[in-house]
Parts: C-alpha cells; sequence; structure tokens
C-alpha cells in the first residue's frame, strides 16, 4: 500500500489562476484565440543589458554556488536602490537576503515569524499564497475585509476585533493585487500605527513598488522606528520583466534574516548564480527600461478602464493605481462571478480570474491583467462587453 501525502497539504489547493491558464492552454491547442488576461507577469522581453550580464557571468565561470544569502555584488546593488529609490539604509551583509523570487521570500519570513498558531492579519482580498505559506509555516490566516471605496484599504476597525493574544504580525501590498489599489501615505500610516499599537510585526509585500501611475511609492519601512518591525519581501520579477529568472529579496532586522537564511541553507541552499549577476545589471544599470514598461502599461489602463466604464455589468470602485490588474464588479443580480468567467474562457476565448481566487472578499469580482499587447486589450474587452451584454439580457 502507498503511503499517504503528508496532513499538512490537504487544505492547500492548486492555485486557481494556476488552472484558468492551463483551460486557456488547452482551447489554444484546439486552434483557438485566446486573450491571457488571468497571468500576473510583464509581457516585455527581459531588457537586453542585462540578458548580456549573464551571458558574461557564464563565460566568466560564474557557474558554482553562491553565497546562502546571495553574492555580494546583488546584495549591495539591493541596499543601493533601497537607499535611492526608498530612502532606507540596510547593512547589505546582515539585514538583506537574495531568495527565489518574492513567494519564496515570503515563505521564508512566515517560516522565520511564526510558531504553531500564530495568527497574522491578511487582506481581503489578496494574493492567494499569503494564507497558504501561512498554514504551511503552521500559523493561521485572518482575514480582514478592504474597503473598496478608500483605495482598498484595510477596515482597521474590522482588524481590531479579531485581534488575540497569539496575532503577531499583518500583512500589507501596496500596490495591491489583485485589486491594484494604492495606499495613500496618510493610510500607511494608519495601518504603521494600528502595527506599534497592537506590538505587531508589520510584513510589506513590494513586489509592484515600480508599479504607479499617479502617487508615489511608500514603505512601512520608513515611518518612524517603523525598520525595525518591518520585513521588506521584494521581487525583480516585475519591475524588470524577470518573472522566470526567480530572484527576490527580503530586507529585515538582523535576527531575522539570520533565521531566513538558514532556512534557505537547508531549502534552497543558493539562488542560481549567473542569474544573480543579471540581477545586479538590472538594479544598477539604465532604468530607462522600466519607465518604458510603465509608459506603455498607462496607455494599456487607460484604454482598460475606458472600455470597462462602457460595458454593462460591470463596475470599477475607483481606478486602479498601481500594477496592471482591473478588478471590476459584476452587478448584475442572479450572476456570479464563476459563471461570468466560466463563460468567457470557454466561449469567448477571454481568460480571467474569478475573484473568489483571492478570497471571499473576491466574491462578484474577476481579476483581469492588462500584461497583454494593447490591441488585445482592445479585442478581449471588446468580447467581455458582448459576454456581459448577453447576460445583461438574461437577468431582466
Amino acid at each position: 500500500m502507498l503511503p499517504d501525502i503528508a496532513n499538512r497539504l490537504d487544505n492547500i489547493p492548486f492555485a486557481g489562476i494556476r488552472k484558468v491558464f492551463q483551460r486557456a492552454n488547452e482551447l489554444e491547442a484546439q486552434g483557438k484565440k485566446v486573450i491571457h488576461f488571468e497571468i500576473g507577469r510583464p509581457d516585455f522581453d527581459t531588457p537586453g543589458h542585462i540578458k548580456a550580464a549573464v551571458k558574461t557571468a557564464l563565460d566568466n565561470g560564474h557557474v558554482h554556488y553562491a553565497p546562502n544569502d546571495g553574492i555580494p555584488a546583488l546584495r549591495e546593488a539591493l541596499a543601493m536602490r533601497l537607499k535611492l529609490d526608498k530612502k532606507l539604509n540596510y547593512n547589505s551583509q546582515k539585514e538583506i537576503m537574495v531568495t527565489a523570487g518574492g513567494q519564496e521570500a515570503l515563505y521564508l519570513t512566515f517560516l522565520s515569524l511564526l510558531n504553531e498558531g500564530d495568527e497574522v492579519i491578511i487582506p481581503n482580498p489578496c494574493f492567494g499564497p499569503f494564507g497558504l505559506a501561512i498554514q504551511l509555516a503552521g500559523g493561521v490566516a485572518v482575514k480582514t475585509p478592504l474597503l473598496p471605496g478608500q483605495n482598498f484599504f484595510y477596515d482597521l476597525e474590522a482588524a481590531k476585533l479579531l485581534l488575540s493574544p497569539r496575532t503577531k504580525a499583518i500583512i500589507v501590498n501596496s500596490p495591491h493585487n489583485p485589486t491594484g489599489g494604492v495606499l495613500t501615505a496618510a493610510q500607511m500610516k494608519e495601518v504603521v500605527n494600528f502595527a506599534c499599537r497592537h506590538d505587531l510585526m508589520l510584513i510589506s509585500d513590494e513586489a509592484y513598488d515600480k508599479m504607479l501611475y499617479d502617487d508615489s511609492f511608500v514603505s512601512p519601512a520608513t515611518f518612524p522606528g517603523m525598520k525595525e518591525r518591518t520585513v521588506i519581501c521584494g521581487t525583480l520579477s516585475k519591475t524588470y520583466a524577470m518573472t522566470g529568472w526567480r530572484i527576490g529579496y527580503i530586507a529585515a532586522p538582523e535576527h531575522i534574516i539570520g533565521a531566513a537564511v538558514r532556512l534557505q541553507q537547508n531549502i534552497m541552499l543558493s539562488l542560481c548564480t549567473f542569474a544573480q549577476h543579471g540581477a545586479v545589471a538590472a538594479l544598477t544599470g539604465p532604468q530607462e527600461c522600466v519607465e518604458a514598461m510603465m509608459s506603455e502599461f498607462a496607455r494599456r489602463r487607460k484604454l482598460v478602464l475606458e472600455m470597462i466604464g462602457q460595458i454593462p455589468g460591470l463596475a470599477l470602485t475607483g481606478s486602479p493605481g498601481g500594477a496592471f490588474y482591473a478588478f471590476p464588479k459584476i452587478t448584475l443580480p442572479g450572476i456570479s462571478s464563476g459563471q461570468v468567467t466560466d463563460y468567457l474562457l470557454n466561449h469567448a476565448g477571454v481568460a480571467v480570474v474569478d475573484g473568489s481566487a483571492f478570497g471571499d472578499g473576491g466574491n462578484d469580482h474577476f481579476r483581469l491583467s492588462y500584461a497583454v499587447s494593447y490591441e488585445d486589450c482592445r479585442i478581449g474587452l471588446e468580447r467581455i462587453a458582448k459576454v456581459m451584454q448577453m447576460f445583461a439580457q438574461r437577468s431582466l
């Protein structure tokens, strides 16, 4: 008799996004044109100077093990960017480590901080792996609603009611996945004050820190006394179109980095050495590539918001100020987001993600990623408009 899998995986499902992506690929294999609004990745190629740095690293023999916390040049480059972009001073030798993307940064953080039964306040809706990584680390994710009319800001009064003696941390994610919401400096200060008042660690997922359209980025670590209470989990994946490179980082107090590096020794050992040399080039080289990518995202965003605003049965609460997501709400009576997203994929060739994949706070919404070409944005939204018109007629 074959052994059962571990009990810890009993409530760990496959990601909803993965299911949509697989079905979309099946339809494409049948010769159908699918608009991939489901993928949260820039559709741009990694800039040439970054790839050139990797080729040079390979030619120079950088093909062996790297230090567990990342090559010194990359940690120094990360410290430089944190200083330049966020006015934060981190010791590259003791307070920064390199991880396998932002997702491993989050997982190592939870494993380093949480004891069995410790609770973490997370936004609802949110990036799906937040809750699952907390669970795998032995913790309990406590979902707190967001306020759509306030940039998807935490409902801190609701969060206060959910506090317990086991509450250890709160997650903030701005710009936010899946909504694109961006917290103002005043709102971030409210979250910071909440964390201090209740003696919580603050975990800041800063994956989209360069992807803002109107506001400036605000890290909670910049507030007085918060660097010691904040763990920044970041990534190069979105900013430099490097999703497949798997380069992320943690910036945190020395004792947390020390714990995370010990975990790294026993999980990954170290990250791909030559890829890290490419990451150094990304951080220290010209940044015009980022500006050009964001200019194109802004053009697509304008189109997407204008077209969604004209589609019956869809409504946007506010305007997503960051990342590359829109999170419209379905306003037709008796029509669920699951019905709409399934029909869009299987009958209209448009892959979007049911908002429920991001928690019950996403019910009656879907996430649309405009990380596809401008023309595909237009075609996809025209298809969505036709489907929503059909559902609107059915609901009459």
